[in-house]
């Protein structure tokens, strides 16, 4: 696991703390709200838990999202932040 995926996985199981008990709900492949596919695993984090996650990852990769081209909207697994976020470094 790449330290961008470890960092992405410990930022949600501190903001959802139930999905430690399903470590590996937290892959790649999880959708961060929902999953146009029903055989994708989905991590279903609401606006207020989204909104988090990015003060979290803004703090721990030291950047400010809205000054990188990333666009929050084209995140949608854990796979898009994690690729997004290792751009960052």
């Amino acid at each position: 696991m790449t330290e961008a995926m470890n960092v992405v996985t410990r930022a949600i199981m501190g903001i959802r703390p139930d999905l430690g008990e399903y470590p590996a709900a937290i892959s790649r492949d999880a959708a961060i709200f929902y999953a146009a596919d029903p055989d994708q695993p989905v991590l279903g984090l609401d606006s207020m838990e989204a909104l988090e996650l990015i003060a979290v990852l803004e703090q721990e990769f030291g950047v400010r999202l809205a000054d990188t081209s990333i666009r929050i909207a084209d995140l949608h697994t854990v796979g898009d932040v994690v690729d997004a976020m290792s751009g960052t470094r």
